[in-house]
């Protein structure tokens, strides 16, 4: 699929809509949108054009997202990969242009990483313009960042529980949106998400102070999350929430790792206040009472911890 204009490999993105994400000293995650019966496989190497290793074949029964480990990598180390795609019914695998990532930085080491927020492509004409969102994706990916976060505001649903149709399918769409401008640098630079208000991944939602007809919003916005980006979750490299929930697994919604001598550090405001923090649902108040609001037990704990161990 492409990702915009045919000069956009020039500044690090490939044909296919990839997206990195979960980079650690020994491996990295893509995550490719593919069409149903596509097969697909990595090769990578430490030099420009030389690919001495491969990841297994990957197929898509249904479509979207196909997920491809690449291990059995050096640290901080600068690697090479291209895609191998074929279609189903094809033959023959067409073949991506060649991208690159960095595995986790030494001490002392110097790197870049990069951050957008508030995008809110739901408001096209009034604060968002897909051409200048693209621009600002092919200057970003000129720079080479590690790291691409986004801090929330970036896959509203509000207008889906104001006026529908509040499905997981819509849902999805607002987050396959935002893949189409990622993969303009997801390919060379992981995608980390972190919640904002507009995303609605509001725990408080599905408690039964709050009407049950948006009770299904946070449920929908995680399993998007998940599905279509490759988040952390608690293992040797990241920490994390543990939490499960039923319809989307694990949250990844706050995790924390160390790259060179940074520790990056994220938290979810939103899934874990009983109340809400801020609100864009029809029909909701606002609390006025800070002291109402929390982050929750569990990551205050886990956010303390992390900041005592570094």
């Amino acid at each position: 699929r492409k990702d915009g204009p045919e000069n956009d490999a020039a500044f690090g993105a490939g044909l296919f809509n990839v997206v990195l994400g979960r980079p650690t000293a020994n491996s990295i995650t893509a995550s490719l949108l593919a069409e149903p019966g596509a097969e697909t496989f990595y090769e990578y190497g430490t030099s420009p054009g030389v690919y001495p290793s491969k990841t297994a074949t990957g197929t898509s029964a249904a479509g979207g997202p196909i997920e491809a480990e690449l291990t059995g990598l050096q640290p901080n180390t600068r690697y090479y990969y291209r895609l191998h795609y074929r279609a189903a019914g094809q033959t023959d695998y067409r073949v991506d242009s060649e991208q690159s990532f960095h595995t986790r930085r030494a001490a002392g080491s110097t790197f870049s990483f990069a951050i957008q927020g508030d995008s809110h492509p739901e408001r096209e004409g009034k604060m968002f313009s897909p051409e200048l969102y693209k621009l600002n994706m092919r200057n970003a990916a000129r720079r080479r960042p590690d790291f691409y976060f986004t801090i929330g505001d970036d896959f509203s649903i509000e207008r889906l529980i104001e006026k529908g149709p509040l499905t997981q399918d819509a849902v999805d769409k607002v987050y396959l949106n935002q893949r189409s401008f990622f993969g303009i640098l997801g390919g060379s630079s992981s995608v980390f998400l972190v919640n904002g208000n507009h995303e609605q991944a509001a725990g408080y939602l599905l408690t039964s102070a709050y009407p049950t007809a948006y009770a299904s919003a946070p449920i929908f916005a995680g399993k998007a999350r998940v599905t279509y980006f490759a988040l952390p979750a608690p293992d040797a490299f990241y920490s994390g929430d543990v939490r499960q929930v039923a319809g989307v697994g694990l949250l990844r919604d706050y995790y924390a790792w160390e790259w060179g001598d940074a520790l990056f550090v994220t938290i979810d405001p939103y899934w874990h206040s009983p109340v809400p923090i801020d609100t864009g649902v029809p029909g909701v108040a606002k609390v006025q009472d800070e002291w109402q609001k929390t982050i929750g037990d569990e990551q205050y704990a886990w956010f303390k911890k992390t900041l005592e161990g570094s």
